[in-house]
């Protein structure tokens, strides 16, 4: 009978349809408020979302909270909320266009840099696998909440402000605004952000463009992402010509209509159940009867999200709701006798109860969905409206039904902001449950645009920037994990970003960010080689990756200065004092000699100013042959040196005063201290006298002698130490740095140089990031605006370094000492840094405390999982992610728990780094997937390599492949390292020549599985 009854009601509503028009109530605007015809205000509240994950609980307890705080503005009628929540994964093309993609392609054709195979492999993949989503409140605040009084006093304002005026006709109606209703508005307003604040949601007020922008684009889904902007109060409007033959009226000058503005379209009704929009037909769902167990909104958007349907709903919470339903409760008391409203009268007093027991009141809810098609594909339409029904009934037991009367009048029921109206049965709920129900309790990107994208389990874009800006002025990341579980490729997408982010974009134009990686094996070398062929073969110098080597052409002489300098600086003299006392230090131990440090600082001291034209200096003899292009500069600009026997510092001066700095910079390498310079340096008066008398009681030798000793040790070990740099990086901006070979592991001697080796490369990659235009003054006064505006472009380029295998450097305190003074030191400088190891507890406690970025990937068992929650005092639902979510890369992608500092608060999210074929071949770090990609690049080149992978391997990896061929090949009693390679080498020959498993290169028809994306290391 009742459906029947709702049937016969939606044929009269079908009957009595209102143009589209009249579903527009909003009048004009009072400053960032619409204002209806009624006088009723209405704001729009954007909800970023949770900061942190929550539990069901968490989300019921923080409706408590929000309880408390809007009980008193929804006791009575005349304040009303509107939880407006949309999802559409066919909208995330555009919208990953507007907040990644737009801007990483204007910052590649900046930089000239050719990422075009990487960035279409993304606009063609990501939205597949992503959708749009946004979430709003909505608002009003009627003028039901005004007195008697009020209401008259507001009634005599408009009155008066209308009589000053002409006739306006179809234009805004802006003396519909008052003062009374606006402060009243405002006062709701900002207790319900502040509610929402305290419950740690992200929150934003628009303004009236966006608000009204937003409400269009949610009638007309064709209009989303357009320019479009309406023309309100105070915006310059272009007066409007009459009609042949019509009287010029004041109405042509003022501002035009809302509702014109806005309806741009008819609608047509196909039937009781679809309407017609624009370019889509759209199905109203409303929730009939609530729910038994109310949930969280977000348990409803995460089961739609997987469905990846585009949908929109609507739960509008109205104030007042007791006496909404007076009426009803005294029915169902009247018609007590009847025991079929047993449920009623039970429900009600249930109501009662929770009132008298915790003052809780109820409201009046109702909510309505809809989900669309394109016009020419009702089936589509028709799968998408059950899917959405279904969801919505197995969300806590609720009722839905697509029986709303007029289908427009339920379309447009969850059209956000237009008028407060709803076709949905009104229901009485308990304020708390209808809150937790509201679309605040999904979590947060505290970033609208980034160069990074990932995205959260339930397929929303989640922007990450890793410039940090504003909103993170100190970039210190930590990842965590155990080997393979993609930390190498997370770190090698986040560099990747950072070169592709509007800070490369600086006072000069656009360069490449400053980036040095400290690595244990080619983890980085992919993406080197991917920015090397990016920026072709005239700029491929500006990206580098080197294998450290104790050889001929890798000697490193630290002691070298800037430009034109005799002396160091003071970050530079810090970081050759923290050098040398890991070097004079015994392997066994973390502790320096007594009085070490002290001398160290005088033996640096003393060393430099041996080096220079001073009473007791020995400048050192410039020879010609040793630096041909230095002789030839000299003897091109016929170049008279100073003395007689010229000094190379002769020969720096003169280069300076020609502009050569680059080939000043060459000379000075010979004109400053070696390490065999230090011993002369400690057998200076000054020190011997200070120092000589001081005896080491461990080894009964005087500090003079154990010094001399260490440096001769250090001579022997590291010849490469002491002679003048030949490593040269030019003008290289993005280095890797491969230890491996140099850095060994096992007994204590082998840890200090892997340790020393660490320094080493600290020094070679971030030796000039520290430069700061304050420093101009420590530098000679000919070289000082040389310097001082090499100093500001260096600060305002943004700087990176990396360490990998951070827990080599476990025992060694003055490897530390020298990471927690660039940490500290770093937010000054521009300064990026960032730790990989395997445990938190490698990390250090001053490097875990101070990180504003914790990417943990995986635990490598339940005690590690216990120490990462406790250190970082992570929420239930983050403990639960890191306990039991984080199961290494596999086919939807790496998962990972983001913990952040940003805008001064702090973030707890799951997101997945999912990354396409092409560019997960580009950056993969596997060695068989390597050897394999390096095979390729040799015989057919860079791009043609990749395409040939990414086409035969779609999942980024050929690892099963390879290690399928290898049992066999063992089998048949291959060695294991023979079997390995050869197995590299046939796979490498089938795809060159498209026999055995690449004939799918053969026929390009023939594609593989639909693209799984994996960040697998």
């Amino acid at each position: 009978m009742i459906g029947t009854l709702a049937k016969m009601l939606a044929g009269l509503s079908l009957t009595l349809r209102q143009p589209l028009y009249s579903f527009c109530d909003v009048e004009t605007t009072h400053g960032d408020a619409l204002v209806s015809k009624h006088s009723d205000y209405i704001s729009f509240v954007r909800l970023d979302g949770m900061r942190k994950m929550a539990t069901r609980q968490d989300v019921a307890r923080m409706a408590l909270a929000q309880r408390v705080d809007l009980a008193a503005s929804l006791e009575n009628k005349g304040h009303a909320i509107l939880g407006w929540f949309a999802s559409d994964p066919e909208l995330s093309a555009v919208e990953i266009d507007r907040l990644n993609m737009d801007s990483c392609r204007a910052v590649a054709r900046e930089l000239n840099m050719d990422l075009t195979d990487i960035l279409d492999e993304r606009a063609r993949l990501w939205p597949k696998i992503m959708r749009w989503e946004a979430a709003y409140y909505v608002l009003f605040t009627r003028r039901s909440v005004l007195t008697k009084e009020e209401r008259k006093q507001m009634k005599e304002e408009q009155d008066a402000m209308a009589r000053e005026l002409p006739r306006v006709g179809d234009s805004q109606r802006f003396y519909l605004r008052s003062e009374i209703m606006a402060a009243r508005h405002a006062a709701f307003v900002a207790r319900v952000i502040a509610s929402l604040r305290n419950a740690d949601v992200a929150t934003v007020e628009l303004d009236a463009h966006a608000s009204l922008t937003l409400a269009r684009e949610a009638l007309y889904r064709e209009t989303a992402g357009s320019a479009w902007r309406p023309v309100l109060l105070g915006d310059r409007a272009m007066p409007r010509c009459p009609e042949d033959g019509e009287k010029a009226r004041p109405e042509h000058l003022l501002w035009p209509s809302i509702r014109s503005q806005i309806f741009h379209a008819d609608a047509v009704t196909q039937g009781g159940q679809r309407v017609q929009i624009g370019d889509y037909e759209y199905a109203p769902i409303d929730m009939a009867v609530g729910p038994e167990d109310p949930r969280p909104f977000i348990e409803l958007a995460a089961a739609l999200g997987r469905d990846r349907i585009p949908w929109r709903g609507a739960i509008l919470i109205e104030g007042g709701g007791k006496s909404s339903m007076a009426m009803k409760e005294v029915g169902a008391s009247f018609l007590a006798m009847f025991p079929s409203n047993g449920d009623l009268r039970r429900a009600f007093a249930a109501l009662r109860q929770e009132r008298i027991d915790n003052n809780h009141i109820s409201v009046k809810l109702r909510a309505s969905f809809a989900t669309w098609a394109p016009i020419e594909d009702k089936r589509k339409l028709r799968r998408r409206a059950s899917t959405l029904s279904q969801r919505i009934e197995g969300w806590g037991n609720c009722r839905a039904t697509s029986v709303s009367g007029d289908p427009l009048e339920g379309a447009m029921s969850s059209v956000p902001g237009l008028a407060l109206a709803s076709t949905g049965t009104a229901s009485l709920a308990l304020l708390g449950d209808a809150l937790s129900m509201m679309p605040w309790n999904r979590t947060a990107s505290p970033w609208e645009h980034g160069s990074v994208v990932f995205r959260r389990p339930d397929g929303a874009i989640w922007p990450y920037d890793p410039a940090g800006g504003s909103m993170r002025p100190q970039v210190l990341d930590i990842f965590v994990a155990p080997p393979r579980s993609g930390k190498s490729v997370l770190a090698n997408s986040i560099n990747l970003g950072l070169c592709l982010s509007t800070a490369v974009m600086g006072s000069k134009g656009a360069k490449l960010p400053l980036i040095g990686k400290v690595d244990i094996g080619p983890s980085v070398q992919g993406f080197i080689r991917l920015l090397q062929e990016a920026l072709g073969p005239e700029r491929r110098h500006e990206a580098i990756f080197v294998t450290m080597q104790f050889g001929r052409g890798y000697e490193v002489n630290i002691f070298d200065l800037q430009v034109g300098c005799e002396y160091p600086l003071p970050l530079e003299k810090a970081f050759l004092q923290n050098f040398m006392a890991l070097a004079t230090l015994p392997p066994e131990t973390t502790t320096p000699f007594e009085g070490i440090n002290q001398m160290i600082g005088l033996v640096l001291d003393e060393a430099y100013r041996l080096c220079t034209d001073v009473p007791g200096g020995s400048p050192k003899r410039y020879r010609v042959g040793v630096e041909p292009d230095v002789d030839a500069m000299l003897q091109n600009r016929n170049v008279d040196l100073e003395h007689e026997e010229p000094w190379w510092r002769d020969v720096v001066n003169a280069l300076i005063g020609l502009g050569e700095y680059r080939l000043a910079e060459v000379a000075q390498r010979y004109a400053v201290p070696t390490m065999q310079d230090l011993i002369s340096a400690a057998r200076t008066d000054q020190v011997r006298d200070m120092f000589n008398k001081l005896k080491i009681d461990a080894t009964h030798e005087d500090s003079c002698s154990l010094f001399e000793r260490y440096i001769y040790d250090i001579i022997r070990k590291y010849p490469t130490l002491n002679s003048p740099t030949k490593l040269d990086f030019g003008p290289a901006r993005v280095i890797g740095l491969d230890l491996a070979a140099v850095a060994p592991t096992g007994s204590a001697s082998a840890n200090r140089q892997t340790e020393m080796m660490y320094m080493l490369a600290r020094h070679l990659l971030a030796r000039n990031f520290f430069l700061h235009p304050d420093y101009a003054q420590y530098v000679p006064v000919a070289v000082r605006d040389y310097h001082l505006a090499r100093f500001q472009d260096v600060m305002e380029s943004v700087k990176r370094l990396d360490y990998d295998e951070w827990h080599r450097t476990e025992r060694s305190p003055q490897v530390r000492a020298q990471a927690e003074l660039d940490v500290r030191e770093g937010p000054k400088h521009n300064i990026q840094l960032g730790f990989a190891s395997q445990r938190l507890q490698d990390m250090g406690d001053g490097i875990t405390s101070q990180a504003t970025g914790r990417f943990i990937l995986k635990a490598g068992d339940e005690k590690e999982a216990d120490e990462i929650i406790n250190r970082f005092n992570l929420t239930e639902a983050s403990a639960g992610i890191v306990r039991y979510g984080l199961n290494g890369p596999g086919p939807e992608g790496a998962p990972f728990l983001a913990i952040l500092t940003a805008g001064g608060e702090k973030y707890e999210q799951m997101l997945v780094n999912s990354l396409g074929p092409i560019e997960l071949w580009a950056l993969s770090t596997t060695p068989g997937d390597t050897g394999l990609r390096n095979r390729l690049y040799d015989r057919v080149g860079f791009s043609e390599g990749l395409r040939r992978l990414s086409k035969v391997f779609p999942y980024g990896s050929a690892l099963k492949e390879i290690d399928r061929r290898k049992k066999d090949r063992l089998i048949r009693g291959e060695l294991d390292t023979k079997a390995e390679l050869g197995v590299i080498d046939e796979l490498a020959g089938e795809l060159l020549n498209g026999h055995g498993i690449g004939m799918k290169l053969r026929d390009p028809d023939v594609e593989g599985p639909e693209p799984i994306l994996l960040a697998a290391e």
